[in-house]
């Protein structure tokens, strides 16, 4: 099939040709992928809301309960590039929706889990799951549609990710104030359910021209390389950074302020978060990559560093994580680049490791400030962040950046000889 320029818009599926009707350039299969995103983002971020209600109920301290979401980020960050690899042979349909089964199934037997160790132990599950479906949405994505529209698919199934700190987390966590934190943990189970339904029955495309994952022996050949290091250590660092204190923001803001406000400034993160994604993407096509990585993450640090004085008031707190959030997001994209400059022609091998740097950090920071709230107080948290972050910069300026450099003096030169295409901007 061919739609009014021509262009040719149909996808191999499992059965022959699925044929994709585009809207604006953007195939509404993307829209169901992003709802596959929305359900991972909401399972990856609602714990912070929830964690002091399961900290009760399962009656250990706040500290030891961080390592719900620490359990969940390892397993995710180790596990994902392995599942993607073991799943290579398979068809895109069953890597969906199996992925999306054993993930509402894993986050049902979370959610009625008498102990901390049976929670670990599906929080794990529940990882594989997710670290099974995510990059398989966003390989589907790039094939979908004409080449030229590949950017706006990815942006849709990226938003269903980061559209999760401002509609799913909140509404999750509203719900565990109805039913307690068992229900916020429904609430993903449905949202998983409804995706894998969903997929399963208008179908999961198979583009012809998809390349599988990368095999092991090319994810440990791509990790043992010094410019991989360079470019994803600092990341590694403010990630765990910006984590380690997410995890515990519910009970640090219930020093001061009512339950009830958490739901409201989860949203107002949210919304930073999402004005975040746009203001990075502008700021490095003006500017680049390496001076705007350098200055949100003094941001960063200072947002950090202020969360604590700032839990007083409803205000103030969610003026301060509005700063953060935009901060934080405005990094991930900046990030997303330079984990591309560091191998273009393998994006989506530094993409998928860069990925699981982030959730390595989220492990190591929820187990610091855990551990940190543990043997000292909560009031401790904010400063061990912000020290944190303040490492990921000394760490971003010390260490070579040969690709980012590369990478800024291609822009240079693309500049110089002409106007770029807005997907060969984007990366640069």
């Amino acid at each position: 099939m061919f739609d009014r320029r021509g262009e040719k818009s149909s996808i191999e599926g499992e059965g022959g040709a699925l044929h994709v009707s585009l809207l604006g350039g953007v195939s509404p299969r993307a829209f169901l992928l992003a709802l596959a995103t929305f359900a991972i983002g909401t399972d990856a971020f609602i714990i912070a809301g929830i964690l002091p209600a399961i900290a009760r109920d399962l009656k250990v301290s706040i500290g030891l309960s961080g390592l719900v979401v620490s359990v969940f980020s390892i397993a995710y960050a180790v596990g994902a590039p392995t599942v993607s690899a073991l799943s290579a042979r398979l068809s895109r349909k069953t890597v969906l929706v199996g992925g999306l089964a054993a993930f509402t199934i894993a986050n049902i037997l979370s959610a009625v889990s008498p102990t901390l160790p049976i929670m670990l132990l599906t929080r794990v599950l529940a990882a594989l799951a997710a670290g099974l479906v995510a990059p398989a949405c966003y390989a589907i994505a790039a094939g979908l549609g004409a080449p030229q529209d590949r950017g706006k698919n990815l942006a849709i199934i990226a938003a269903g990710f980061t559209s999760a700190t401002v509609l799913g987390v909140p509404l999750g966590v509203f719900i565990g104030r109805l039913f307690t934190w068992h229900g916020s943990l429904a609430f993903v189970a449905l949202l998983g359910l409804l995706a894998a339904t969903a997929l399963m029955n208008v179908g999961v495309p198979e583009p012809a021209s998809q390349s599988g994952p990368a095999s092991l022996r090319d994810q440990a050949r791509a990790i043992g390389r010094p410019s991989t290091q360079f470019a994803l250590a600092p990341f590694l660092t403010w990630s765990a950074a910006n984590f380690g204190l997410y995890t515990f923001i519910a009970p640090i803001l219930g020093q001061h302020l009512a339950p009830s406000f958490v739901p409201v400034l989860l949203l107002m993160f949210g919304l930073g978060a999402v004005a975040g994604n746009l203001v990075g993407g502008m700021v490095s096509d003006r500017f680049g990559v390496r001076w705007p990585t350098r200055a949100f993450l003094f941001v960063l640090i200072a947002a950090l560093t202020l969360v604590g004085f700032s839990a007083g008031s409803l205000v103030s707190a969610g003026l301060v994580l509005m700063v953060w959030a935009t901060s934080m997001a405005s990094l991930f994209t900046l990030q997303q680049q330079r984990a591309i400059a560091i191998d273009p022609e393998h994006s989506n091998l530094m993409l998928a490791l860069n990925n699981s740097a982030l959730y390595l950090g989220a492990s190591i920071g929820s187990v610091v400030i855990g551990g940190v709230i543990s043997e000292k107080s909560l009031g401790l948290a904010a400063p061990v962040s912000a020290a944190m972050a303040a490492l990921a910069l000394v760490l971003l300026l010390v260490l070579p950046q040969p690709a980012t450099a590369a990478g800024e003096k291609a822009r240079a030169h693309n500049r110089a000889s002409g106007p770029t295409t807005p997907s060969a901007a984007k990366h640069r």
